[in-house]
């Protein structure tokens, strides 16, 4: 079965490749619309801008992954999930994470992203009900710090094995998001 590839995937393949031969910061949208056959217009109908695009990149891996998974089981399944996109497409990300700064980046948009997942995730388990006020500070103040040390992990060339580093990661977990993200036994 062929599937069909999108505008998006267009889009995404467009400055893939640029980034082979670019600084991911020196890239404009006009480059990346002109690599692929496409309009401005178009990317703009898609896409905020390309840091949007590069989130959702990166964010097609990581729902494949859980997809492929079957759900994510255990909090430290989920924790290597948000590492395999980074170590599948080194170079890309490597591109990405030390040419794109500021609060409209990469990494900023990719880790609000997962803020929402999770806290849509934790409202469904949680029987529809929002969560408390408290509850979704930890879990944006732990979402930030995981996506701080992920990256410098990252940067760092993985210095620690993936399996030690989540497990870190894991244990530095605030302890009233324990009830919340450690569900079903997981560990």
């Amino acid at each position: 079965m062929t599937i069909r590839q999108t505008t998006k995937d267009d889009f995404a393949n467009s400055i893939m490749k640029l980034a082979k031969t670019k600084s991911v910061d020196t890239i404009r949208v006009r480059e990346i619309t002109k690599n692929c056959g496409l309009t401005s217009t178009t990317f703009y109908r898609h896409f905020q801008d390309k840091y949007q695009l590069l989130v959702w990149i990166y964010n097609q891996r990581l729902e494949a992954l859980f997809s492929e998974m079957g759900g994510i089981a255990t909090w430290n399944q989920a924790l290597m999930a948000f590492c395999t996109p980074l170590q599948e497409n080194r170079a890309f990300f490597m591109n990405v994470l030390k040419n794109t700064a500021g609060q409209a980046s990469f990494r900023y948009k990719a880790n609000d992203y997962a803020i929402m997942l999770l806290v849509n995730g934790l409202k469904k388990y949680n029987g529809g009900k929002a969560l408390s006020e408290d509850i979704q500070f930890y879990l944006k103040f732990y979402m930030r710090a995981l996506s701080e040390a992920i990256i410098d992990w990252f940067l760092d060339g993985e210095r620690i094995p993936l399996e030690e580093f989540t497990a870190l990661l894991d244990a530095a977990m605030p302890g009233p998001l324990k009830p919340y993200l450690k569900q079903n036994g997981s560990q």
